[in-house]
């Protein structure tokens, strides 16, 4: 009997080296028809990724030759028994998933998951812990992901050749492995699970009972915590402890988008404090000068931390390191605390994700204020006409940031501010709302 590696190298030549996948988490992920069941079958030798049309009689005709059966995913194929003692090939050629383009549905999200999660009152990351529990127990949910569409769509798969490791469902199953035992802490496992924008597309397009991102947050800690993590996270750790910027950015240039503004001048008794963001400071500095303009315009009483505000610690938070985000999350708190404002309003969307989910959900910890979106202070102020818009004639269209849309829901606001400008024309993208597309960021 000729060998996997023989097998291997021939493969590789009828198709390449990254369409044949041999390694431990490829054959755990696809021993799996769906994620919250038993393995289906025993892991199969070899996997071929390949989803042309041409792919399936190439790879049976090659097998007739070598007197070697191959299995198609999710047809009866996969599920002949298979002698132990000969080696198993399995053909994925099932079509990458699309996100769907539907109107928004309203989620209906009191599922058992989130009941048992929100009545486990132990601390708020056992909460979370609770989640992957759940997510990864051999006990099926009443609503379980049935289809693969839903489970493999994921931001990046296409630029992963469609494999479904690279998937949502893929790396719930890695996940799975790696909390039961059945899988080491590799570096690939490592790569796959870091390489999730955590961006929600994936249970937006599921039963919407699984929210993924929250295991993948819980088990980066866990990656984090065993110093195992990708390196450049702990480099972006210093940078936020040094200069209060992810990328390093010194502090006193974080402004320079206010060197144009003659009257500077803040209240010593503000109501709002206008939290710009690290982000929006250095990437989009006009979007923080129109949100200053705004606020003058409007006659707010509203003051700025300047090169004192540092990062909300989302990145220390996404990638697992939640020691540092803790100290982060305490040191705005007392920033904001002694401001004595009432209102915090921000129009990065990442900050106010943060403040109003991650610090709560994770730390148990409150900003002292309410926490608005830049939106939500315009939309209100253009109700009480205390903001009015002059008119703009032209066409354009709105993009659902992933950390306002998905994960806090926010999605009419800014579409009533737009349609609130007079010749203005709305059109919606094909993937709008829920089922935005992420921008990678």
């Amino acid at each position: 009997m000729r060998s996997i590696s023989e097998l291997v190298k021939e493969l590789s030549q009828l198709f390449t080296e990254v369409q044949v996948l041999t390694d431990i988490e490829d054959r755990y992920v696809y021993s799996f028809e769906n994620i919250y069941t038993k393995p289906v079958h025993p892991m199969f030798d070899i996997i071929v990724r390949d989803d042309q049309f041409t792919a399936s009689t190439k790879l049976l005709e090659w097998g007739r030759r070598n007197y070697i059966t191959i299995y198609r995913k999710n047809t009866s194929d996969s599920f002949l028994l298979r002698d132990p003692s000969k080696i198993s090939i399995l053909l994925d050629n099932t079509k990458i998933p699309e996100i769907s383009s539907g109107s928004e549905k309203p989620r209906k999200r009191k599922t058992l998951l989130k009941h048992k999660i929100q009545n486990y009152t132990h601390s708020v990351q056992n909460n979370i812990t609770l989640a992957v529990q759940i997510l990864i127990s051999e006990s099926n949910l009443t609503k379980c992901l049935q289809n693969n569409v839903s489970g493999r769509y994921c931001t990046i798969t296409r630029s992963r050749n469609g494999i479904e490791t690279w998937s949502a469902k893929g790396r719930m199953l890695l996940i799975r492995g790696l909390m039961k035992g059945d899988l080491e802490t590799s570096k690939k496992l490592i790569d796959i699970l870091y390489t999730c924008s955590e961006c929600g597309n994936c249970f937006s397009e599921s039963s919407k009972q699984s929210d993924f991102h929250k295991a993948i947050f819980h088990v980066r800690n866990i990656i984090a915590e065993k110093k195992l993590g990708p390196d450049i996270f702990q480099t972006t750790a210093f940078n936020i402890s040094r200069t209060g910027d992810p990328a390093a950015t010194p502090s006193e240039k974080r402004f320079t988008w206010l060197n144009n503004i003659t009257n500077k001048n803040f209240s010593e008794n503000p109501d709002i404090l206008y939290w710009v963001g690290c982000m929006v400071s250095n990437r989009t500095p006009k979007t923080a000068l129109a949100f200053y303009t705004i606020l003058k315009e409007v006659q707010a009483n509203f003051t700025m931390l300047g090169e004192d505000e540092g990062c909300c610690g989302y990145v220390l938070f996404s990638s697992g390191l939640w020691n540092e985000a803790k100290i982060i999350a305490k040191e705005i708190i007392q920033k904001i605390e002694k401001t004595g404002v009432e209102k915090v309003i921000t129009p990065c969307a990442g900050c106010f994700y943060t403040f109003t989910k991650l610090f709560p959900e994770i730390f148990n910890l409150n900003i002292p204020c309410e926490v608005l979106h830049s939106t939500q202070y315009i939309k209100n102020k253009i109700e009480t006409k205390e903001l009015r818009l002059n008119p703009l004639n032209a066409k354009i269209t709105y993009h659902d940031p992933c950390s306002l849309g998905r994960h806090c829901g926010i999605y009419n606001t800014p579409r009533e501010i737009l349609e609130a400008i007079p010749d203005l024309q709305l059109t919606e993208m094909t993937f709008n709302r829920s089922h935005a597309r992420c921008c990678g960021g």
